[in-house]
């Protein structure tokens, strides 16, 4: 089996879903952001605060699908023993695309809670 996933690692299979894992949290949540700032005066305009958590809701549900990519990869190859080669530089940008999906997830929750205690008016 370890044979088949480095020739597959080797081969580029997997290699999309290991970037995803590291790069789509800290995009979603900058993107998140950049959004609510954008939106906020619309917002407090209207009175409508629904596209405030859209943005949030959909940046949360980005980062979760990527560190659910990268941890079908973590899980997908096992653990070398001589800890070099295609397997373990994999594992280990797996469990980087894990980690920062998660502090990511965390971050995207807590620009999130204003949305919840402050109307966009407030300055």
């Amino acid at each position: 089996m370890q044979a088949k996933a480095a020739a597959d690692l080797k081969a580029g299979a997997g290699v999309g879903e290991l970037w995803a894992g590291v790069l789509v949290g800290p995009t979603a949540m900058l993107l998140q952001l950049e959004a609510n700032y954008a939106l906020v005066l619309w917002s407090c305009a209207t009175g409508h605060t629904w596209p405030l958590h859209l943005v949030s809701l959909v940046a949360l549900l980005a980062t979760v699908v990527a560190g659910l990519l990268a941890y079908r990869v973590w899980t997908r190859v096992t653990a070398n023993e001589d800890g070099s080669g295609p397997i373990a530089r994999s594992r280990f940008m797996a469990a980087v695309g894990i980690l920062i999906s998660l502090l990511m997830c965390a971050v995207i929750v807590a620009q999130w809670i204003p949305v919840f205690i402050h109307h966009p008016c407030e300055r």
